[in-house]
């Protein structure tokens, strides 16, 4: 018995030993595949993409690399990124996923977020180099505290990657009644006055609308005519940001402004005339739009692009990139910082110093010229050919996607819908190229009408970000519901303006106004 005891004792520690041994095997596989192994969080976009894991792009990209990413892509992101925050281990890294600034300055400052500033130089010299010829670059993404918590989504194309708003005019109903493309307001009123009362698609009913879009993206539109009555001179961003600077270098909020009445006013006028769909503001969604655009009853619509109104209607538009008040003057481009996202890529807590090096050299690939192409076009023969002049274009099965070139190029390339990756944006004619069009041709020479200055989102403290917070969410919901009264005329404008001012005043317009100078005086001074 004792024997046996003896023997069963001599059998586990063989049998602890060889566990053991093999437990340190594979501990030095899986250390080994580990050390080549990042994950990331990024959206879910499986509805029109494949998974990324089964992208073309990426599977390249890692035959490259020798880097396998582990992807978890989450949708309804905005609703679910505090959940993920909460989690005891996070992901080595956020990809394409959106924070605010204030956001950003908040987890880094709790330490979820590594401070990148110092690493950037030496591990992504491609965003580095960008970096020193524009030091705007370094501005837009240093956080209040002064680190830099995140990578950027970029362009150094004023007309590119989606940064400026233009309105799209429907240039055979111009032929039709022999007009000339407006190029203020006043003309542009005419213009569309025309489009609704002499029957320009020729089918003998009063179905032709002025200007007309989805509802929810009537900001767009708003974003010109502001422009045209002088609030353009920080830029797009400024503006969506609810602000502008005035000629004494002073930051206004712009829905108490003056000039904003006499936005409100136009547009009230406009729609009063039925020169602006009485389904601006709800009861229209994007594929009966789309359908309308079919049947050419589109007069006029603001976007980054033509192709937002379906491959069937696009090429009916062209472009009126600058719009003049009714003095003719003050038009300028609504374009955006080259900056145009802040929070393209993180890297957590959780990544060590191996990785997160890894990390950086990784992402910043996308950052020079032949990154840039590969994320945009792929690879000659696979997914583009080179034409005769030197142009990438698409092959034939994404140039013929039943849904669009851009959706077709979607199912190899990363880099080609949705924006806010961390990646330098491809010239925008070449883009238009690779998709078998015609790039844009401007008669208004929008480059020539820049803003005084173009701005990205101001970098706020933690502080100030908790100040604004409801404020802002107070503020903006009263605005909107205060848009649609003054514009479709159930609130007379004259008579309550006065009531509308002082209601934001209570709500905290003053103190907004406050924080946002001290923002841009930190900016300017930096």
């Amino acid at each position: 018995m004792k024997k046996s005891v003896k023997v069963l004792g001599t059998t586990l520690m063989v049998l602890t030993a060889a566990v053991t041994l093999a437990a340190c095997g594979s501990k030095s596989g899986a250390s080994k595949e580990d050390k080549n192994t990042i994950s990331l969080i990024s959206p879910d976009h499986s509805d029109v993409h494949p998974k990324n894991k089964d992208l073309w792009m990426w599977k390249q990209y890692q035959k490259k690399t020798g880097v396998k990413v582990n992807w978890e892509q989450v949708k309804d992101w905005d609703n679910k990124k505090q959940l993920i925050l909460s989690r005891k281990t996070l992901p080595d890294g956020f990809y394409q996923t959106g924070w605010s600034n204030e956001e950003l300055t908040k987890y880094g400052s709790q330490g979820l977020f590594k401070p990148l500033e110092k690493l950037i130089p030496k591990y992504a010299p491609n965003l580095a180099k960008l970096m020193e010829k524009d030091p705007s670059i370094a501005k837009a993404i240093t956080s209040a505290d002064g680190h830099i918590y995140s990578l950027p989504y970029m362009s150094t194309d004023p007309l590119g990657g989606g940064r400026n708003f233009k309105l799209y005019i429907n240039k055979n109903w111009l032929k039709k009644l022999n007009l000339k493309k407006p190029t203020n307001t006043t003309e542009l009123a005419n213009v569309l006055e025309q489009f609704v009362t002499k029957d320009p698609n020729g089918n003998g009913k009063a179905d032709e609308q002025g200007f007309y879009m989805d509802s929810g993206q009537f900001s767009a539109f708003e974003l010109m005519i502001k422009a045209a009555f002088g609030m353009n001179t920080a830029g797009r961003t400024a503006m969506e940001n609810n602000f502008y600077i005035d000629d004494n270098d002073q930051l206004q909020y712009i829905f108490t402004d003056d000039k904003m009445k006499q936005v409100w006013e136009y547009e009230a006028e406009l729609y009063k005339k039925g020169l602006i769909a009485k389904t601006a503001f709800s009861g229209m969604d994007y594929d009966k739009w789309v359908a309308d655009a079919a049947k050419d009853k589109v007069g006029l619509f603001a976007w980054v692009g033509s192709d937002f109104i379906g491959a069937s209607s696009m090429n009916n538009y062209e472009p009126i990139a600058i719009l003049n008040g009714p003095d003719g003057k003050n038009g300028s481009l609504v374009t955006q910082s080259g900056v145009m996202g802040t929070s393209a890529f993180i890297i957590t807590k959780d990544a060590d110093e191996a990785k997160t090096k890894k990390m950086l050299k990784w992402v910043d690939y996308f950052y020079s010229k032949e990154g840039s192409d590969f994320g945009y076009f792929g690879k000659e023969g696979v997914t583009y050919n080179v034409d005769k002049n030197g142009n990438k274009v698409y092959v034939k099965k994404i140039l013929d996607y039943p849904k669009g070139a851009q959706l077709g190029a979607y199912q190899y390339v990363d880099n080609v819908y949705a924006g806010f990756f961390p990646y330098l944006e491809v010239e925008e004619k070449l883009k238009s190229i690779s998709k078998g069009l015609q790039p844009e041709v401007f008669t208004d020479d929008p480059l020539n009408h820049m803003p005084k200055q173009v701005l990205p989102s101001l970098q706020g403290t933690v502080e100030e970000a908790n100040k604004l917070s409801t404020i802002q969410t107070d503020m903006n919901n009263y605005v909107d519901q205060a848009r649609v009264k003054f514009v479709t005329g159930k609130w007379d404008i004259d008579k309550q303006w006065d009531a509308y001012k002082t209601q934001l005043k209570k709500i905290g317009v003053d103190e907004w106004v406050k924080i946002r100078r001290a923002q841009y005086k930190r900016y300017e001074s930096e």
